[in-house]
């Protein structure tokens, strides 16, 4: 090997990344992580609270027509409304869950329109962050 071959072969050896240099690159990205993990999280909150929101609606919109094909009768559970007969596809498609994987709550009112509540991000009914399909009076 000549000076030549030797020098470039030193100058290849030479060209990886030191371990400061490697250590910067996880730094910034450990930052950038920092600032973009707690974002994402609170868009996927904002995501399901939406979500829950139009599968209320959506499930007030089948008790609707099931109170119209009824004499504006109400049934008497959810489960009425995914239920197929000969005649007719079942009002509701799907389930009756919401996004964090508790099921819809329905209580009948009378003639007034049926409560319907999704327990929210906690999973437990009768607390802050419930969701209604109607604004419920705070005592």
């Amino acid at each position: 090997m000549n000076k030549q071959e030797k020098r470039t072969a030193r100058e290849a050896l030479r060209q990886g990344f030191t371990l400061i240099e490697i250590l910067v690159v996880v730094a910034i990205i450990g930052m950038l992580g920092a600032v973009a993990v707690p974002a994402y999280m609170s868009h996927l909150k904002e995501a399901r609270v939406s979500t829950a929101r139009e599968l209320i609606k959506s499930v007030e919109t089948a008790l609707n027509m099931y109170s119209m094909k009824h004499g504006g009768k109400y049934p008497d559970s959810l489960d009425a409304l995914m239920e197929e007969t000969e005649d007719e596809d079942a009002l509701l498609q799907g389930g009756i869950t919401d996004p964090w994987g508790t099921d819809l709550k329905f209580e009948k009112r009378g003639k007034k329109r049926p409560l319907i509540t999704s327990a929210g991000p906690d999973k437990e009914f009768d607390t802050d962050d419930d969701l209604f399909n109607i604004e419920k009076k705070t005592k």
